[in-house]
């Protein structure tokens, strides 16, 4: 049943989705998988010595914020601030953790892990246009602490930039001894280590500069993409509006399950089936005559089936059928047509079955329409064919077929051996000052045993009286 667009309608609640965040999800999903790869592959190749139970426990803690992040990507009715702000947290907390795991699969002598970080740099940018920065800031500050932890040399050279060691003494103690390198012979000066960290530096911030601009294309993007979805939205509405619509009866099908997915108004009315034609089978609402053929057109690429007949209710009309298959977002449709012509079917019915032949010409004398019995008496005829040549008898005149200011004529016309009655009627056209003409054959006398329609070359020959 069609909805009532008149009765009040309860809209749903609003869900919000930020579709950003599987994408930052994705992001942290690659850095654990890239985590993984930098500090098993050395460690099982090479021999390198780390802390494998430990940076467990930091992978753990990187797995629960992915699940973290996909429960805040769910749909809810409402954002809420508290979202943001927990996931910018989520986002501080994975990058600590990534320090974490690194201070325990070698630290400086593990320089290449560095390259993992710049993934939360990027993946910040579905945040905000200013979280790249502060997560390349949270970077920075958290390998300098490893940094810091990991070399005496850099405490000393930071103690003597800073003009003072307390605050070094209270973060780490006042311990000289080096780490034990976890490659044997490993010894790495502090020019070494302090340029390795301008350099990380100076790549973290790089990378938060080129994110905050694939954000801005992605922003523009995003909102090409909103703008071709609103119009495909608009489209499809207008689209469905348009089929139902249509001044035919039309229904909307999908091939494979010859599901009805839209019917128009005409369709209903005159189908003026019990069941719902929406989300229901083409051969549960329609009872075809052949449905074989109309299954062939609209599975295969079939265009038109002539009468075939429908039954409705309890009456049989005969229709023209019509197919035209089409994609619309991805899914292969066909809208069938249905032309009723029992009514055209029946009077040509009736005209070849009539004692007389006949036919309708236009003013220009070219033939617009004829029955059987006519073929019979002009071998030659055929739709716009000219019948200017067809009765060659000097009193007729050139447009024989014409009644005159009357608009109705009789006359007698001898055609081979028998004696016809020529009816000649005019009908108007609203709008034209053309009339068609409609032109009628009657045998009245026999001068010969041939039949009066059977000869294909008939030649016509003697006189025309006009009947008073």
């Amino acid at each position: 049943m069609r909805p009532n667009l008149d009765s009040t309608q309860l809209l749903p609640r609003p869900i919000w989705q930020n579709p950003r965040i599987h994408l930052l999800d994705d992001v942290w999903l690659l850095t654990i998988v890239a985590i993984l790869v930098a500090a098993g592959v050395p460690w099982f190749v090479n021999g390198f010595e780390a802390d494998i139970g430990t940076a467990t426990w930091g992978l753990l803690a990187l797995g629960g914020i992915h699940v973290a992040f996909t429960l805040l990507a769910s749909p809810t009715p409402s954002p809420g601030r508290w979202r943001d702000r927990a996931l910018s947290l989520l986002d501080v907390v994975g990058v600590i953790l990534i320090g974490f795991i690194w201070d325990h699969v070698g630290a400086l002598q593990n320089p290449m892990f560095l390259t993992i970080f710049a993934l939360p740099v990027i993946g910040a940018i579905f945040l905000s246009r200013w979280h790249p920065y502060l997560i390349a800031t949270v970077s920075v500050l958290v390998v300098a602490i490893v940094a810091l932890s990991e070399a005496p040399e850099l405490r000393w050279y930071a103690s003597g930039l800073f003009g003072g060691d307390t605050w070094l003494s209270a973060l780490f103690g006042r311990q000289a001894t080096v780490a034990q390198p976890s490659f044997s012979g490993f010894y790495a000066p502090s020019r070494y280590l302090i340029v390795l960290l301008e350099v990380f530096t100076i790549a973290l911030f790089a990378c938060a500069i080129a994110a905050e601009y694939v954000g801005t294309i992605f922003e523009r993007l995003t909102a090409h993409s909103l703008l071709a979805r609103t119009e495909a939205e608009r489209g499809q509405e207008l689209w469905v509006t348009l089929i139902e619509r249509l001044p035919v009866p039309a229904l909307l099908i999908e091939p494979d399950t010859l599901r009805i997915v839209a019917a128009s108004e005409f369709a209903i009315d005159y189908l003026g089936s019990d069941v719902p034609l929406e989300d229901s089978t083409l051969f549960k609402a329609v009872r075809f005559s052949y449905p074989d053929i109309v299954n062939e057109l609209i599975v295969g690429s079939g265009s038109a089936a002539p009468l075939t007949g429908i039954r409705v209710a309890d009456q049989l009309r005969l229709t023209q059928l019509r197919v035209l298959h089409l994609v619309h977002t991805g899914r292969r449709l066909a809208l069938l047509t249905i032309e009723d012509s029992t009514e055209v079917f029946c009077l040509k019915a009736a005209l070849d079955t009539s004692e007389y032949a006949a036919l309708v010409v236009d003013a220009r004398g070219r033939v617009l329409a004829f029955n059987k019995l006519l073929v019979g008496l002009f071998g030659g005829a055929e739709v716009g064919a000219d019948v200017a040549h067809w009765l060659p008898q000097a009193d007729l005149g050139p447009h024989w077929w014409e009644p005159g200011l009357t608009g109705r004529r009789k006359m007698h016309i001898e055609i081979g051996p028998r004696i016809y009655q020529l009816t000649s009627s005019a009908i108007a056209l609203a709008g034209e000052e053309e009339r068609i003409f409609s032109v009628s054959f009657l045998p009245v006398a026999k001068g010969g045993t041939a039949d009066p329609f059977g000869s294909s070359s008939s030649v016509v020959t003697g006189t025309m009286r006009q009947l008073r």
